[in-house]
């Protein structure tokens, strides 16, 4: 009697573990035709009918990574750009699978087997199914059949290469594939892009009176291009108080170049040409070099225009979280990347992240032939090459003198000495990089 009891237990397990077996593959096939039903929807602009269907998905499978993107790409489309967000962010905190490990779920079998994804998609023949209707095949004159999705896998425990039937077979990743991932990434920048699009107002560029007076230019501990110290005198002018945001170069220019998206974010990744047209359709120019470091230094004389020494309080730049060469192991400064203007505070004259954050095209053309300090007038320095500040594009290419633009500042993928007030930069006037964006002058 025992042992019959015993038998009829393991038998009872079994159809259980064969019944919720049976349940998890009829999921998947329905899993597998909303997919296919869904992508097909969002290929023809049906995208309510696509969003619906993604939704019914999760509901089977809320792990179901491949759901969750394609739900996020309709939504963009629908112009729910938050719900986008959200839904893509929930993506990014999965972890990369590592390498192409699998977990493989096949019909009929209750156990899921670990193995190795070596292809995601090859056509072939459906051999099951041909095995299972060979009886019926026999009475057909053409019983060739048409190609079928497999799974190529390596199964890990056996080390036997398989071609599994995806109809009939269900794979789960230990995360997310890093590709899928990079998809992820590119989605979320367009949904963000799309939002900042939406956003109320007009563009508006908050500018500050900087006072005339004169200053001591340049440094003696920097590189030599910083010398020699020499006094520089400027008229009065207006000076942004903040880095130009996202929003409004979008809103201006009708496109975003930025690597780090968020309304309130610096633009960057823009050439100083670009920056240029911007200020010039906002009635305003780019600040001058002598402009921009006498505002910078606001009256002071030390290093920084707060100090000598940086504790990750007073700008951004290449921290202990920056994953660069240059980063400072022993400094927070509170942002992996781009801070939202103003997140430091001002510096005297009332202007924010004048050190960090972004590098800032000004207007000068970089000396080649000479020490432009050395020959530079007292008063309101043009810098060097000042007649062709109204090139553009073709017109600028040529001797190397008028190719290279000056930007100060630092960034925060920059070093800390790079936030010097007297740090100066250069690059090609075409220059599209990370780190670099701009603030607009005016008279």
């Amino acid at each position: 009697m025992t042992k019959l009891i015993q038998a009829l237990t393991v038998s009872t397990s079994l159809l259980f573990f064969l019944f919720i077996g049976a349940i998890n593959f009829i999921e998947a096939s329905e899993v597998s035709d909303l997919m296919e039903s869904g992508n097909q929807a969002f290929t023809i602009g049906k995208y309510k009918e696509a969003e619906e269907t993604f939704q019914k998905v999760l509901k089977i499978e809320p792990d179901n990574y491949l759901a969750s993107r394609d739900l996020a790409k309709v939504k963009i489309e629908l112009e729910k750009f938050e719900s986008a967000i959200s839904l893509l962010d929930n993506l990014l905190k999965l972890p990369i699978a590592k390498g192409r490990n699998i977990l493989v779920f096949i019909e009929g079998d209750p156990e899921s087997h670990e193995a190795e994804l070596v292809d995601e998609t090859v056509m072939v023949v459906d051999e099951t199914a041909e095995n299972e209707n060979a009886e019926f095949n026999k009475f057909l004159k053409d019983d060739a059949m048409e190609p079928v999705p497999h799974y190529r896998v390596n199964l890990s425990k056996s080390g036997v290469m398989k071609l599994l039937p995806k109809s009939k077979t269900r794979i789960k990743y230990s995360g997310i594939p890093a590709s899928t991932r990079d998809q992820v990434m590119a989605l979320k920048m367009t949904a963000q892009k799309k939002l900042i699009s939406t956003l109320p107002g007009e563009p508006n560029e908050e500018m500050v009176q900087i006072k005339g007076g004169c200053f001591q230019m340049g440094s003696t501990v920097g590189d030599p291009d910083e010398q020699p110290v020499h006094e520089v005198c400027i008229s009065p002018f207006k000076m942004g108080k903040y880095e130009v945001q996202q929003k409004n170069f979008q809103k201006v220019m009708g496109t975003n170049p930025s690597q780090h998206i968020g309304a309130n974010l610096p633009v960057d990744n823009v050439s100083w040409e670009e920056a240029r047209d911007y200020c010039k359709k906002m009635g305003m120019r780019l600040p001058r070099e002598a402009e921009w470091e006498y505002s910078t230094r606001a009256g002071t004389t030390t290093e920084f225009y707060w100090g000598n020494r940086v504790t990750g309080k007073e700008g951004n730049f290449c921290d202990h979280e920056c994953e660069l060469s240059t980063r400072e192991p022993r400094v927070t400064d509170g942002f992996k990347n781009t801070a939202p203007v103003g997140s430091y505070p001002e510096n005297p004259f009332g202007l924010y992240d004048m050190a960090g954050n972004v590098n800032e095209w000004v207007q000068d053309w970089k000396e080649v032939e000479q020490n432009y300090y050395r020959v530079s007038p007292k008063n309101d320095p043009q810098g060097p090459r000042s007649e062709l500040d109204t090139c553009s594009g073709a017109e600028c290419v040529g001797a190397v003198s008028i190719t290279i633009k000056m930007f100060r500042g630092g960034a925060w993928n920059q070093r800390v000495v790079e936030m010097r007030s007297a740090n100066r930069r250069q690059a090609h006037f075409q220059l599209h990089a990370d780190g670099v964006g701009f603030r607009c002058a005016s008279n």
